[in-house]
This record gives C-alpha cells, sequence and structure tokens, in this order.
C-alpha cells in the first residue's frame, strides 16, 4: 500500500467481523441489534417505498415529503476553504458523537478531505488533527486524502488498521480503495481497485443482505458525440476491497479528446439510476447516495442529486431528489418531487444542493447533512472572487420520506396482507387538525375481521409517529399474532408515513381522539 502520511498509524485490535460475544464493530453490533429488535417483538417498519405494497388504492397517492427543516451548520472559513467547501459529506454517528467528511479546496482549488465533529449536530467543531500540511503548517483539520470522490464508512469485515474505507477516483490512475484504522490516517493501496475514471461521490459498503461489498458508482450513457454524453449510476457487488476487481473496459469509455485520460465506466457495470422520458432533456443523474436505512435494514434510501445541464455538459443547476428501493437494485421514484430544491435566490443554495451518506437517528428525527451553492455547476471563475459552498442539516420525521396521502375527499388503500408480528398496530401519521384515518383489519377474500372493521375503528386523529390504533377501545391483536392480514385505511387530509406492529405500548403523545 501507499503510504499518504510520515507518521505511522496507532495500532488497531478491532475485530474485523463478528466474533463469540456481542460484536465490538459498531456496524456489525448495530445490524443485529436490529434483528434482535425484530425477535424480541418489535416488527418491521411498513414504509410506502414499495408501491406493490399496495394492492388497490383510490384518492390516495404517494408523495415524497422534504426535510421538515433546513439550516446551515458549516460554512468555508479556514484558508484551505478559500475557494469553496465542495459537493460531498459523509457523516457516521458513533456512540452519540458525529463525524463529518467533507471536500474543500483551497486559493489554488486543491482539493482535500476535511473532518469535523458534533455532538449535538448544529454546533460543529473543525479539530487541530497535526496531520497535513497546508500553508506550512500541519494546524488544521485536513486528513491528508486529496482525492474528493468518495464516502468513507465502516468496514465490519476489515482487517485490524483498516476498519474506515473511502473508495474515491484519482485522477488519470483509476479508482482506490483508501483505508484507514481510525478515520483519520490514511492509506491507499498500491493498485487502483478499477481502472476507470468515476468522479462523483462513489458509495461502498458491507451489505449484509446480499453478503457482499455494494459500490455506486458514476458511470456515462455516451451517445453520438462524446460532449453529449450522460451520467448515469451502476452498481457492483464485490467479495473484497482488498484486491483489484475483474472489470475491464470495453472500449466505449475512452476519451477522444485525452488519450491520457482513464477510461469511463459505460456498459462493464449494471446500471440501476440513469434519467428517463420522465425527465427533462439534457438530465444527468449526479450523485445517489445511496445506503441501508438503519430503522429497518429491508429497505434502502437514495438521495441522488439531479442535474439538468444548459450550455455545456459542466453548467447548469441540481436538486436532491429521493429514491427507494427493497433490494438496492430497483430503485422508486414516486412522484419525482424535490426532497431538497434550491432555494431562493440570493441565498446560500440558489442553485445546487446535494445529500452525502449518513442519517442520524435522534428520537422521532432523522438528520441528514448536504451542501448549498450559491454558484451553478462549474462556476469556477465565480469561486476565485468569494468562497462558497454551506453544509446544512437536514431534519426529516423517521419514515418520513414518502406518505400515503388523502386530500379534502375521502380515499382509501387497501395492502397486500402482512403478517401480524404482535399484539398492537401504530402508526406513523399525521391528519392534521381537519382530517382522521380509521383502520380496517381484512381476511384473505377480503372482508373485515370481526370487530376491526373501519366501523369499529376509533378515528386516529393526531401527529405522532407511533399512534396507537385500537377497534371500540381495543388495542389488542394477540389473538390474530401470525396471522397474514390486509390493512384498509381510510382517510382525509391525511398523512400516512408507515405501520408496524410492536409488543408493549408506547408512551407516545396522542391526542384525545375526535369522536
Amino acid at each position: 500500500m501507499t503510504e499518504l502520511r510520515l507518521q505511522d498509524a496507532p495500532s488497531s485490535r478491532r475485530s474485523g467481523g463478528v466474533s463469540s460475544g456481542w460484536p465490538r464493530n459498531p456496524a456489525v453490533a448495530g445490524f443485529l441489534a436490529l434483528v434482535l429488535a425484530a425477535a424480541a417483538g418489535a416488527g418491521p417498519r411498513h414504509l410506502f417505498l414499495d408501491p406493490a405494497l399496495l394492492a388497490q388504492r383510490e384518492r390516495a397517492e404517494l408523495h415524497v415529503n422534504p426535510p421538515q427543516r433546513s439550516e446551515i451548520v458549516i460554512v468555508p472559513d479556514r484558508p484551505w476553504e478559500k475557494r469553496m467547501i465542495s459537493f460531498y459529506t459523509t457523516v457516521i454517528d458513533e456512540g452519540g458523537r458525529l463525524r463529518m467528511w467533507y471536500i474543500c479546496r483551497d486559493d489554488a482549488n486543491r482539493p482535500n478531505l476535511a473532518y469535523a465533529e458534533s455532538v449535538d449536530g448544529v454546533n460543529w467543531t473543525k479539530p487541530v488533527l497535526g496531520l497535513a500540511g497546508h500553508g506550512g503548517s500541519k494546524q488544521n483539520n485536513l486528513v491528508g486524502v486529496p482525492s474528493l470522490d468518495g464516502a468513507v464508512f465502516r468496514d465490519p469485515r476489515a482487517e485490524p488498521g483498516e476498519e474506515y474505507v473511502y473508495v474515491s477516483h484519482a485522477t488519470s490512475e483509476g479508482t482506490f480503495r483508501y483505508t484507514s484504522p481510525d478515520g483519520l490516517r490514511w492509506r491507499r493501496d498500491a493498485e487502483p481497485l478499477l481502472p476507470f475514471r468515476a468522479d462523483t461521490q462513489n458509495i461502498a459498503f458491507w451489505d449484509e443482505r446480499v453478503g457482499r461489498y455494494v459500490l455506486y458508482l458514476r458511470a456515462w450513457d455516451v451517445g453520438g458525440e462524446w460532449r453529449d454524453r450522460l451520467r448515469k449510476v451502476v452498481r457492483l457487488e464485490l467479495e473484497t476491497l482488498a484486491r483489484p476487481a475483474d472489470v475491464r473496459p470495453s472500449g466505449r469509455g475512452a476519451n477522444p479528446e485525452n488519450p491520457r485520460d482513464r477510461p469511463r465506466i459505460v456498459d462493464e457495470i449494471p446500471t440501476v439510476l440513469r434519467a428517463d422520458a420522465g425527465d427533462p432533456p439534457g438530465t444527468d443523474v449526479y450523485t445517489i447516495a445511496a445506503q441501508r436505512y438503519p430503522l429497518d435494514p429491508r429497505w434502502y434510501v437514495g438521495f441522488p442529486s439531479l442535474f439538468l445541464r444548459d450550455r455545456h455538459i459542466s453548467d447548469g443547476r441540481l436538486e436532491v431528489q429521493f429514491i427507494g428501493s427493497r433490494d438496492g437494485v430497483r430503485w422508486e421514484r414516486y412522484d419525482r418531487a424535490p426532497y431538497v430544491a434550491p432555494g431562493l435566490a440570493g441565498g446560500e443554495s440558489q442553485n445546487m444542493t446535494y445529500i452525502g451518506p449518513g442519517l442520524v437517528v435522534r428520537g422521532d428525527e432523522i438528520w441528514q447533512y448536504g451542501t448549498g451553492f450559491r454558484g451553478r455547476h462549474g462556476a469556477v471563475e465565480e469561486r476565485k472572487l468569494r468562497p462558497e459552498g454551506a453544509i446544512y442539516r437536514h431534519v426529516q420525521r423517521v419514515d418520513g420520506f414518502v406518505s400515503l396521502d388523502t386530500g379534502g375527499a375521502p380515499g382509501w388503500a387497501r395492502t397486500v396482507p402482512v403478517p401480524v408480528e404482535a399484539a398492537r398496530l401504530r402508526l406513523n401519521v399525521d391528519t392534521g387538525a381537519l382530517g382522521n384515518l380509521r383502520v380496517a383489519l381484512l381476511d384473505g377474500a377480503g372482508r373485515p375481521l370481526p370487530g376491526f372493521s373501519a366501523d369499529d375503528c376509533d378515528p386516529v386523529w393526531t401527529n405522532a409517529t407511533g399512534a396507537e390504533v385500537s377497534w371500540r377501545g381495543n388495542s389488542d391483536l394477540t389473538a390474530l399474532r401470525g396471522r397474514e392480514v390486509s390493512l384498509e385505511f381510510r382517510s382525509h387530509r391525511t398523512k400516512l408515513y408507515s405501520f408496524r406492529f410492536e409488543s408493549e405500548t408506547q408512551s407516545d403523545p396522542v391526542v384525545p381522539r375526535r369522536p
């Protein structure tokens, strides 16, 4: 491996996988905790990320919901950030300490990977690490990785000293794996993982569901003219990241304008996300920020930035959208509404928005982090005059990405059969002040079970992430445990985000039900 530091990295004795007893690696422990929680009586979360969950519906639609609020938490205020805080961020929650890696560029436009920490998610420190030189000093928060096209993840199968991984493109050399024992002192593999130029925020993580590493990478649809090629996302599964992958260029991605340039990925790896006829002509998929959903890792969520180019391939504006998936391969785009749109003209995010990987769960909230920019993509000259790029915290309600909505006219939706895993049905729902919702439990023939019709249901009239459902005062579903039922939701003026079955009562504050 090629050492990026003059000083030695500290030794690490962390386990590289599941050992006897509870795993010491938080990535493995977190996944197993969710599995054990389900076994103990907390059933899976039924989110409306897969439209196939709904067998029938009328006047009930799926809608993407933007974060409930957003705020700037980090701005460029250091000499090594003088040109900009660049597009990509990663956040990892480690025992209540939030760790962020972000890209910055100095006044000479040199990129570097920088580091920040926070406890409350709002107030961030840029610690003096003493690791990388800039301007003749190491008094900075740089970690010395000059490659900007990746995201940091913790590898539950890592060898000691390689617990943190960053897969990133290095100009004219290929796409490499970087490893670190602590997320601060990094080493680059001697050989590239892939012999391609993949210049975006490439995503990599160990996927417990498939038992392999999964990578989401920048690729291109190449048309008749090289300048008209369109960005897209491909997905690759690998058994290891420690040696070069057996993927070779097809030749279609060679740059005719620069023979020394590394080829782009074109058709060598399966495509999972590209713009289509539902998007304006000239739309690129710039990033994806795909990841497992921490509250229920059966689901995959992604926050791609969609880029509508204007005058040329590097000029235009971007917005974040939301996508969801059951397998990380087939992604739903729902109503394609912006998840984080560019802000008001004159503001810090008036032209571009991005969200990086990392979902921080705090109570009923999910915190996400991403960047916003005044300038358009490719506004190099403008950034010479004034630094730009602000990092935002976006606050979403748990499960709040997509909701089943009804308007002023009553609507209804019926699910496919699902198992009753526990004795209570809870809803993540918002009826506002003027709406309400009732639930019926149906048998295989679509008939209401005795005592569990919509007429029997006590109206739900609240905004809560765990509202308990009852039928004539009875919320106990013990007699139905193990049975498959369809749920029929009848509502108006309501957003239903998810439902789940739980064994124990929960002290969710619920306003009195309307008579």
